[in-house]
């Protein structure tokens, strides 16, 4: 998974990442691959991008490409160094709406479906394809019936940086999907992306889960959820972000994904949805944003030789 975090301050913005990857092999079962992944990339001297979500996904030859490479790539075909946030934002995202294949993974995945029901000598009665997802029904051996749907593992991307005016802007994007006005200019806080449960617990002081508390369910048919979600800001910490130094949001950057691995290291989810894995953890890179020097790296791991194998 990952977990990326920016804070952005009076002084300037903190862009950090764990370092952890995790991927499904043949049979469909998540592992940890590495805990040495690069995660934030300069797009140009002010303004840095953070992924999380999907890994790995095929070229247009077949190729599987670490995200990381795309990203690459696009820095390397597109002068940005005269863009806005905004702009490079939006450009990033019809890159990757292109790039990835998202439609011809999710036909995979439902063959793939087909396949593992027939070896299991479970009968498919019904998939629906949906526009960005596959609903299905299926009898297994034993007679029960089980209703699921797959979903598209999107790329969620962060991107954080200064205009060449000096305002500052963070927006988020999904692809599929579009781009969101996450930190507008003149406004600080913390935004982030990836498994963020616990940075939510922590700041907010509740995550999106407990929205399907079954009281909750029973609340939003006759509440907007907008305006439940707004009585449960009243539990979130008055953090004074605009009078935040530098410093503290390198610490506060840092202290949150460190919880976080921490935290998953001895949880399995929450009691109402148990089985999580372990997605945050390795290294945690620190970039450095600033309206007078660009980006500077605090934090960046290095390869190196392991003395101590």
């Amino acid at each position: 998974m990952t977990l990326i975090i920016s804070v952005t301050t009076p002084e300037g913005i903190v862009m950090a990442s764990d370092s952890r990857q995790s991927q499904r092999n043949v049979k469909q079962i998540t592992r940890i691959s590495t805990n040495s992944a690069y995660k934030l990339f300069p797009l140009n001297d002010r303004i840095v991008v953070g992924i999380a979500g999907l890994a790995f996904f095929a070229d247009e030859n077949g190729m599987q490409r670490n995200v990381s490479k795309y990203i690459k790539d696009f820095v390397k075909n597109n002068d940005l160094s005269s863009l806005t946030v905004k702009e490079v934002s939006e450009k990033l995202n019809s890159f990757f709406n292109v790039q990835y294949p998202w439609k011809k993974q999710l036909e995979q995945s439902t063959k793939q479906l087909e396949v593992d029901a027939q070896r299991e000598g479970a009968e498919v009665l019904s998939i629906e394809t949906f526009s960005d997802f596959v609903s299905f029904k299926i009898k297994q051996a034993n007679g029960r019936i089980e209703e699921g749907q797959l979903n598209i593992e999107p790329i969620n991307i962060l991107i954080s940086g200064y205009n060449l005016d000096g305002n500052s802007e963070t927006y988020e994007l999904k692809s599929p999907g579009d781009i969101s006005l996450k930190r507008p200019a003149g406004q600080y806080g913390s935004t982030w992306v990836g498994q963020g449960d616990v940075v939510s617990r922590l700041i907010l002081g509740y995550d999106s889960k407990i929205l399907n508390m079954p009281m909750l369910q029973k609340l939003r048919q006759t509440t907007p959820e907008e305006e439940i979600v707004n009585q449960l800001h009243g539990v979130e910490y008055n953090i004074q972000w605009g009078l935040m130094t530098l410093q503290d949001a390198v610490d506060l950057a840092v202290f949150l994904i460190k919880t976080t691995s921490m935290i998953q290291r001895y949880a399995d989810g929450v009691n109402m949805d148990i089985g999580e894995i372990q997605g945050v953890g390795g290294p945690v890179d620190v970039a450095v944003i600033t309206p007078e020097e660009g980006v500077t790296w605090l934090e960046k791991k290095k390869v190196y030789y392991p003395e101590d194998f």
